[in-house]
């Protein structure tokens, strides 16, 4: 996969990561509850990289869990660096554990990906 493609894709998931804080943002406004609006946020996250993996895995000729990994670790380390320069969120083991269900979520996004591609060619 060219780097023009991964730029393409990290440029989706910053759009996706915008859209997500806008709405829970929105969610916000409602006096909605804090920690049940934490979780949404996670979960839409995690199917915003299985959604960018799964779309980027049909057009690349790696195998789907291997660009699922490469997608995942680029996108995790522009999160990463951002929460550490703007938000100066510290490391701790719940921010790990978002960020290996963020990896799971882009691996098995990047497999699904494939089998679909494989489907689609054998019909």
């Amino acid at each position: 996969m060219k780097i023009i493609d991964y730029l393409k894709y990290i440029g989706i998931f910053f759009i996706t990561i915008i859209i997500i804080a806008f709405i829970t943002s929105l969610i916000n406004l409602t006096n909605f509850n804090g920690v049940l609006l934490s979780k949404i946020s996670i979960i839409l996250t995690a199917i915003s990289f299985f959604f960018i993996s799964t779309i980027a895995s049909p057009k690349s000729k790696d195998k789907g869990y291997v660009l699922g990994l490469k997608l995942g670790l680029t996108m995790i380390i522009i999160l990463f660096l951002t929460n550490l320069l703007f938000f100066r969120s510290n490391i701790n083991i719940d921010r790990l554990i978002y960020y290996l269900i963020l990896l799971i979520s882009s691996i098995l996004g990047g497999s699904f990906g494939k089998n679909i591609k494989l489907k689609k060619l054998a019909r």
